[in-house]
């Protein structure tokens, strides 16, 4: 038995678990367990896991990026360079003095970390101020957006979310809901 995070539970056999059982290991969800059970991996190369983001976004590892100068957003979500991270997905989030990205929901759930600058953090009916150091964690589907108040510094958030995990599950549902113009969790 497997309980979910919401505390629903899943049942799991143990064929779900088998890494020879080529049935099994076509379901998504059994071919992530079977990567998280116990193990000895082999030791990763130092550089592998270090990511020391630029001042400027990278365009290599730019995932998206939106302007719209009538809502005042601008930002940019830069991808982590950890090819190995299946749950976890590290993003650097850089918004323009002055702007904000768009407020949207999705399935994963989101712990912002700010690095630089201050921050102005919609979290469903409450907006938090947040220092450099300060951390907020948004819960799935809460409507949240972020702000740069400031005129000449550019905000950048470390944006920690399990995006990994919740497409595992879910399958592609960024593309058709946030990434879209007008998509169904724009707000």
């Amino acid at each position: 038995m497997l309980v979910v995070g919401d505390g629903t539970t899943v049942s799991v056999i143990e064929a779900d678990l088998h890494p020879h059982d080529p049935v099994a290991m076509t379901d998504p969800i059994s071919s992530l367990l079977q990567r998280i059970r116990p193990q000895h991996p082999a030791q990763p190369e130092p550089s592998a896991c270090l990511w020391r983001p630029g001042a400027e976004p990278d365009e290599g590892q730019l995932r998206y990026a939106n302007r719209e100068a009538k809502r005042g957003i601008e930002f940019s979500v830069e991808d982590n360079p950890f090819v190995a991270a299946e749950v976890l997905d590290p993003r650097l989030v850089r918004i323009a003095p002055g702007a904000c990205n768009e407020k949207h929901r999705h399935a994963h759930e989101s712990l912002f970390v700010v690095l630089e600058g201050v921050a102005e953090m919609q979290i469903g009916g409450k907006t938090l101020v947040l220092a450099r150091g300060a951390v907020a964690f948004v819960p799935r589907w809460v409507v949240h957006q972020t702000r740069n108040p400031s005129d000449v510094q550019p905000l950048v958030l470390l944006a920690i979310t399990d995006f990994g995990l919740t497409s595992t599950v879910l399958g592609d549902y960024d593309s058709r809901t946030r990434l879209k113009l007008n998509g169904e969790d724009a707000a």
